[in-house]
């Protein structure tokens, strides 16, 4: 799996895989720190208020990508190595839409988009689809959620209580420019912690 350390970083890190785990999958990472004043460096699972060890929290966005099955992915190995708990979020973010009824993401019309229930049943194809690609021992171990409301307020607020956001990176290098005005990089502007950008496999790229 690809590595993403961001023990004391500042800015963007890229991280790339170990060759020995090298798979056709893997892709470069991005970690970028909270910009929040109150941000702490990622360290992987700390120690409560008492000295207890303390599991890791993951959250992670599932948007009906292959960079977000890919993020999931990234998480759930990632989980692995650090005892980390994963929780995967979906968001159904109805968007009014006029149009021919030509078919747009999901597989939805632009009339459907107008309905609530079209739509939540959307974000929970995607994520029943990203966990569905996930090795058979690690789907149950995901808490899953869809959440309704506007992508990246949802994942901000998803992130208030992680350690680590996981989104899909829909952009093609670091998160200055090519990510101008979407979720993830309304997210790097605010989250409070660490922030890890993973890319589609290169033959699921447009």
């Amino acid at each position: 799996m690809p590595e993403a350390d961001c023990v004391g970083c500042t800015g963007v890190a890229t991280g790339t895989p170990n060759p020995g785990d090298r798979t056709e999958e893997d892709a470069e990472v991005t970690v970028t720190r909270g910009q929040a004043d109150d941000a702490t460096p990622y360290a992987g699972a700390g120690r409560d208020d008492q000295g207890h060890g303390r599991r890791e929290r993951i959250v992670v966005g599932v948007d009906g990508t292959a960079a977000g099955v890919a993020a999931l992915r990234w998480a759930v190995e990632h989980a692995r190595g650090s005892g980390s708990r994963v929780r995967a979020v979906a968001v159904s973010e109805p968007m009014p839409m006029v149009g021919s009824g030509a078919e747009i993401a999901g597989g939805l019309t632009a009339q459907s988009m107008l309905d609530d229930e079209e739509f939540t049943a959307a974000a929970q194809a995607w994520l029943n689809e990203a966990i569905t690609a996930l090795p058979v021992d690690a789907q149950q171990s995901v808490e899953r959620e869809v959440v309704r409301g506007a992508a990246a307020t949802v994942l901000l607020e998803e992130a208030r209580e992680a350690d680590l956001l996981v989104l899909g990176n829909h952009g093609h290098g670091a998160i200055t420019g090519a990510l101008t005005g979407s979720v993830a990089q309304r997210c790097a502007h605010h989250v409070k912690c660490p922030l890890v950008l993973v890319p589609a496999p290169p033959d699921q790229t447009g």
